[in-house]
């Protein structure tokens, strides 16, 4: 849990497909549960370190000067541990950020 190989990275979505796509994966990801994963009703565990949250934070701010939007999450939880929101964005393929 919170393992950034393991989750999904980039979706490419039809047009004519796109707008309903993203509100019901926005409403998907509104429902992760996020806490211990020893717990079996958590999806989302914790990252692993406080150099993992500074890449997370860094990467949205990263996206959002790339002209990005995000769409739900973006932000730490603040408990003990290393928590952050799931997090859907919306960006340009030609972001220079996409591109790396």
């Amino acid at each position: 849990c919170g393992q950034r190989c393991t989750s999904l990275r980039r979706l490419l979505i039809h047009s004519s497909l796109y707008d309903s796509f993203v509100e019901r994966l926005v409403k998907a990801y509104s429902t992760v549960c996020v806490g211990n994963p020893l717990e079996e009703k958590t999806l989302l565990g914790p990252l692993h370190s406080q150099m993992s949250v500074d890449i997370y934070e860094k990467g949205l701010e990263d996206i959002k000067s790339q002209g990005g939007k995000i769409l739900c999450g973006g932000k730490r939880i603040e408990r003990e541990g290393f928590y952050v929101e799931p997090t859907i964005v919306e960006i340009s393929k030609e972001a220079a950020i996409v591109q790396d």
